[in-house]
């Protein structure tokens, strides 16, 4: 169970009760299908207010104060009817986007407890789900050598090789080899425990001519 977020790692709670650090990334991870490469989401937790959640308009009526809505995050197919004063005015159009407040842990659409509508859409929170192995090298990415299991945090990923941290002091990594892949799309030497998702997302934001 999810305990809290605190930038690229969460905080989760084992069903044994002790918890544990995971890399975000990886618990967002998915193939082709959708499904988790590392780990099966189960479900939401009952919480007060609920989730915040995108809502998509499908119809209003203003003669019968009614509209029906969907929240695409717990059902897709499922259309939600709404007395009209749940929208605000800005939402109160076929096709209108935002986001609202709802139980998603609940198994029926009365048990939704849909408030906060907002034309404002979900940050998103959940950053981007990546493959299961990284196809480029960014500082904070954290890699555990199989041979010997040993843990590195990369520092500096310029040239050929990599500077890490390995609790001790910094090493020198050759970057391919942090990069290599086995048939199943894991690292061959070396295995991707996480991070580094700032770091990748600033390398790919073009920089402005001098």
């Amino acid at each position: 169970m999810v305990k809290r977020i605190d930038g690229e790692w969460v905080r989760a709670i084992r069903e044994d009760g002790s918890e544990v650090n995971l890399a975000l990334d990886r618990l967002l991870a998915c193939d082709r299908e959708g499904e988790g490469i590392d780990y099966r989401f189960l479900g939401w937790r009952t919480r007060a207010r609920g989730y915040r959640t995108e809502l998509r308009v499908l119809s209003v009526s203003e003669q019968a104060g009614r509209c029906s809505v969907r929240l695409p995050e717990w059902d897709p197919e499922t259309e939600i009817d709404l007395p009209l004063v749940t929208l605000p005015e800005e939402l109160r159009r076929p096709d209108a986007a935002g986001s609202c407040m709802a139980n998603l842990a609940s198994p029926s659409a009365a048990g939704l407890e849909i408030h906060s509508c907002r034309r404002t859409k979900v940050r998103d929170a959940s950053r981007e789900a990546r493959r299961a192995h990284p196809d480029a090298l960014a500082e904070g990415q954290v890699y555990r050598r199989r041979r010997d299991k040993e843990k590195l945090r990369l520092l500096d990923t310029e040239g050929p090789k990599a500077s890490a941290w390995n609790g001790r002091r910094v090493v020198r990594v050759e970057a391919a080899k942090l990069l290599e892949t086995r048939s199943d799309g894991q690292g061959l030497d070396y295995e991707y425990l996480g991070g580094g998702i700032v770091g990748l997302r600033r390398c790919s934001v073009p920089r402005a001519g001098r």
